[in-house]
């Protein structure tokens, strides 16, 4: 989308007014389509899609420039470990919109924590290295032979919701996947598995022995989309369930 299309939606102020603005060192943009992967928009604020290993689903946390006198803005850290960067969630709101702007950012009413869309405006072209895209951040060794499919790093600590997006894992087999890596490797019964593949059903799913075929042919699709991932699940034992198995991988196994 062009800038002068955006200009017709939102209101632009001028190059002068722009240095009240200005000088943020946040201004790191990422696509339309990681910031739509990664958040949900709500309002202004911007919410993980993925809960797991986080303790509160509002994404960042309010920044305050003292050193600069500037009002405090709301950033978000992304990035693989050893290579994350700071984004201002302002960005990241409009880039969860429209992708990629080449202007500088504005709240139009002054509030530099208000980032609802409409609230959003122009101050001026940014300068041509602040609108080109981040530098990639060096690439890590996976430990599981995958990189994440956001940011491109290197995977280091798998979970269950990246394990579905790297391999394509329809939404039965994910339940399962979900259900026995909340086991963390110790086993999970049947009981917390059926739970998971009919927790949307209200009268929890059909009877046990559908419940049980169902099971077996989505389990058996399962361990051929995890097949030489290093993720792996093995039976247990008679009525004692399954159990997660990971293997760490490195890039070139």
């Amino acid at each position: 989308m062009n800038v002068a299309v955006q200009k017709k939606q939102y209101t632009a102020i001028s190059p002068s007014e722009s240095a009240v603005y200005c000088n943020s060192p946040f201004l790191d943009q990422i696509s339309k389509e990681q910031a739509q992967y990664l958040f949900a928009y709500d309002d202004g604020r911007l919410v993980w899609r993925s809960k797991e290993r986080r303790k509160r689903d509002d994404a960042g946390y309010e920044y305050y420039r003292k050193s600069s006198g500037q009002d405090p803005v709301w950033v978000v850290l992304l990035g693989p470990r050893g290579g994350q960067r700071l984004y201002m969630r302002r960005y990241l709101v409009w880039n969860w919109h429209y992708g990629h702007t080449d202007h500088e950012l504005i709240p139009l009413d002054g509030n530099h924590l208000n980032d609802r869309i409409e609230n959003i405006g122009f101050a001026g072209p940014l300068s041509k290295e602040e609108a080109a895209p981040s530098p990639a951040p060096a690439e890590q060794e996976t430990k599981f032979g995958v990189h994440c499919p956001c940011c491109g790093g290197g995977v280091q600590v798998m979970s269950a919701d990246l394990a579905v997006q790297v391999y394509g894992i329809p939404d039965q087999q994910a339940r399962i996947l979900r259900a026995v890596w909340s086991g963390k490797g110790a086993p999970v019964q049947m009981e917390r598995v059926f739970a998971e593949m009919y927790s949307d059903d209200p009268d929890g799913g059909p009877t046990q022995d559908k419940m049980y075929k169902a099971f077996k042919v989505a389990f058996s699709h399962l361990r051929d989309k995890l097949k030489d991932s290093g993720i792996a699940i093995e039976t247990v034992g008679y009525r004692q369930g399954y159990r997660l198995i990971l293997e760490r991988k490195s890039k070139n196994a």
